[in-house]
């Protein structure tokens, strides 16, 4: 929450002007900017984490075998890397889905802002738990697809 501030009015604190445009469309891209940013630090960590957790015997048999570093690289290590971080990977997304409700921070109109808007109006308290439900639904169906994909890779376990 506070990147999004920070991305978002920070900008405008130092140079003087709001880069990011006025209306719903600037915060919208300043959202997708925060989240983009913060989500590539994460991901990459994930990668750094799981290239180096592939032992040094694993490069020393490629190298044995004749092949180049890029070869080593794609055809030994990525495959091995892949399948070790499809679990931080599937939480990092769902994480990010979780995530998109903290663009209410900048007034991006979102999902639960939607939902409370219409309880305002309507009185009626439902559409709020159809927005929980959506959440629940969506992060169930990740959970289950990247479980199927963790399954598909993992060939050599029995």
């Amino acid at each position: 929450m506070l990147q999004l501030i920070v991305i978002y009015y920070g900008p405008g604190l130092f140079l003087g002007n709001n880069i990011w445009g006025t209306g719903s469309r600037g915060r919208f891209i300043a959202v997708l900017a925060a989240f983009i940013f913060n989500y590539a630090c994460y991901f990459s960590e994930i990668y750094r984490g799981g290239i180096e957790s592939i032992p040094a015997g694993q490069y020393e048999a490629g190298q044995v075998l004749g092949l180049t570093r890029r070869q080593i690289f794609f055809k030994i290590v990525l495959l091995q890397v892949v399948k070790r971080i499809i679990p931080p990977m599937s939480n990092e997304v769902i994480t990010l889905v979780k995530d998109t409700s903290l663009a209410r921070v900048i007034s991006v109109y979102e999902l639960i802002w939607a939902g409370e808007a219409f309880i305002k109006s309507k009185g009626i308290l439902w559409p709020l738990l159809m927005t929980g439900l959506f959440y629940l639904v969506f992060s169930g169906l990740l959970t289950v697809m990247f479980g199927r994909i963790e399954k598909k890779l993992s060939y050599f376990k029995a």
